[in-house]
């Protein structure tokens, strides 16, 4: 009995101690799991508008900081980039500094997008689900996280350049070819094939793809370009048939073109100077190499000698607004065109198949706009006007901006259709009526067609933003300048390449009228309201930067002593404003542009003497 007592007290005494324990423990959890919740909330206030530890750009650690502030830490490493360039070099030689910006309205080499790397950055570990989020911020603190910064690059310009600036050290391979025996007369042409030979050229691809890994990282190091081998394509022992395939086409010539009352005659040494070799198409047979026609040369002759003769522009009728009407101050016309490449074609059937006659390629061309249906364009009131002032330009800049005004007027845009300022204004020289200005390239002062057209772009962009028209593409300034104030309400235009495209998302067509009152530049668009309703807000500007001192380029396009600023300073800034529509089907758009602008150094010409070697 006693026993049983003691094992009951016992297993009473366990129970109790198993008791305190467990709510000892439950005690332990629960601090804990306040620390926890307690911190987690400290952790995430701290962090509310900053970025989470261990996100990187590269070697540049984004942790703790604000948009803002990461944006200054980004800009800071592109503004010195701008200021020094890229420098590229081949065998230790530095040939070329490619900076990332030209001045005023010129090309955009390079775009960082800035906006897409930071909201990567901001919006790391802001999902909507809690665990993965968790996950994430873990994951970033104790391995890092990297952030991709995503570059644009203009690479067809760029390898432009670098193959203008190391054309000399390249050495490419040489198909064999067809030459003339010189000291034959031109009633005895005889031809023989030259060997080909190996060659060595620069691979530019493979540097402009380091250059666009280097720039994603934020390093600026020189690139170094590398050769690669290049091996012929037509060999000559493949020729053996190839001179006298080359003597039976010459028993065509010559060779007459014919159209309307005009005609043009090729002779034989022309004909014998525009054979070349080329690898047979026709893999089944036992030719690999057979005699064509030179593509460069032919239609080079096709293009100044036959279609300058032919050619016909088509004309759109152009119109404008009189007492509230309608009214067309241009007719259009059709226009013809010679179809070179069809033409080259032709040519080539005809020496191969020794066809009976060759026939010239031409077709019509139809104007995109007449007046036939005038009263079912849809043009009864204004949708939208935009403004820009050119108060301060110099006499061959307000020159350009009348003539680029003028090219646009009376323009309509059909419902639907993607609108191109670039296209719109054509082309742009002297034969279209622009003056040039001197603008500096690679510290030299040469003459620029169409200076100002950006003025145009800008009010262009301005009206279409005012008419509530989808944007699809536009690109701000390299620096701010006072004709496109307030920042951030510009667009810049180079031909091909930047351009400002919009969409006429009306179920109506919208002309184009311009006007300049004084030193203020106005469009208004024309068409049919559908009760969409725009707002914008004012620009933001912050985030400025101070410019480097002036930068004196030595000249002998000036006087001795005589100082001429091509380019004013600037501070650096960044700019934003958000642009509102609400559709009449209650649809609402929201977009945000926003534009980075570079400090830029006062720029200036100083007249020096030719120095006189004795």
């Amino acid at each position: 009995m006693i026993n049983n007592l003691m094992l009951t007290e016992l297993t009473e005494n366990q129970t109790n101690y198993q008791k305190i324990w467990l709510l000892k423990l439950a005690i332990i959890f629960f601090v804990l799991a306040i620390f926890i919740v307690c911190g987690f909330l400290l952790f995430e206030k701290k962090y509310q508008y900053k970025i989470y530890p261990g996100i990187w750009l590269n070697n540049y650690d984004l942790s703790n900081k604000t948009v803002n502030e990461a944006r200054q830490l980004i800009d800071q490493q592109i503004n010195e980039l701008n200021q020094k360039g890229i420098t590229f070099t081949y065998q230790n030689n530095e040939n070329i500094a490619l900076s990332t910006i030209k001045s005023e309205d010129m090309l955009q080499y390079i775009n960082f997008d800035i906006n897409q790397a930071i909201n990567q950055a901001i919006d790391f570990g802001r999902d909507n689900n809690f665990f993965i989020n968790f996950k994430n911020k873990i994951s970033a603190i104790l391995f890092k996280k990297k952030i991709i910064l995503t570059v644009n690059i203009n690479q067809a310009e760029i390898e432009k350049i670098l193959r203008e600036n190391f054309l000399r050290f390249e050495q490419p391979a040489q198909d064999a070819t067809l030459i003339i025996n010189q000291n034959n007369s031109s009633d005895n042409i005889q031809f023989q094939i030259a060997q080909e030979k190996l060659g060595k050229i620069i691979d530019y691809k493979k540097g402009i793809d380091e250059l666009t890994s280097e720039l994603s990282k934020l390093k600026f190091q020189p690139i170094k370009l590398q050769t690669e081998t290049q091996y012929p394509i037509i060999f000559a022992k493949d020729c053996l048939n190839a001179e006298s395939q080359a003597n039976s086409i010459l028993t065509l010539a010559p060779i007459l073109f014919k159209y309307d009352k005009l005609n043009w005659t090729i002779n034989k040494n022309q004909l014998a100077n525009w054979l070349l070799l080329e690898t047979n198409p026709d893999k089944t047979s036992s030719e690999k190499i057979i005699i064509s026609l030179d593509p460069e040369k032919t239609k080079d002759f096709l293009i100044n000698k036959v279609a300058t003769k032919i050619d016909q522009t088509p004309l759109n009728a152009k119109f404008q607004i009189q007492n509230n009407k309608v009214i067309e101050f241009q007719t259009n016309h059709d226009g013809i065109k010679l179809n070179v490449e069809t033409t080259y074609n032709n040519l080539k059937d005809y020496i191969n198949n020794k066809n009976e006659k060759v026939d010239l390629a031409v077709e019509k061309q139809l104007s995109d706009i007449s007046a036939d249906n005038i009263n079912d364009f849809g043009i009864k009131e204004i949708i939208g006007t935009g403004e820009s002032n050119f108060t301060g330009s110099p006499t061959n800049r307000r020159h350009n901006i009348k003539t680029g005004t003028n090219a646009v007027n009376g323009l309509l845009i059909k419902p639907n259709e993607e609108f191109s300022l670039v296209k719109a204004l054509g082309k742009i020289d002297k034969t279209t009526g622009y003056l040039p200005e001197l603008v500096i390239k690679k510290n030299k002062t040469v003459p620029e067609y169409g200076g100002g057209l950006c003025q145009v772009g800008t009010t262009m962009f301005r009206t279409a933003l005012a008419s509530g028209l989808p944007i699809t593409a536009r690109t701000s300034h390299s620096y701010r300048v006072s004709y496109y104030e307030p920042a951030g309400t510009d667009a810049t235009i180079y031909d091909p390449w930047p351009d400002l495209k919009f969409i006429n998302d009306t179920e109506h067509y919208i002309l184009i009228q311009t006007r300049i009152e004084n030193d203020k530049l106005f469009f208004d668009f024309w068409g049919t309201k559908d009760g969409r309703i725009t707002t914008k807000t004012q620009p933001t500007i912050y985030n400025i930067i101070k410019p480097k001192p002036t930068k004196i380029i030595e000249t002998l396009d000036l006087p001795v002593g005589k100082k001429k600023c091509t380019e004013k300073a600037h501070n650096g800034a960044d700019s934003y404003f958000d642009y509102k529509v609400v559709y009449p089907n209650n649809e609402i758009k929201n977009k945000r542009f926003s534009s980075h602008y570079v400090p830029w150094q006062a720029v200036c010409l100083l007249g020096i003497e030719k120095i006189k070697l004795k």
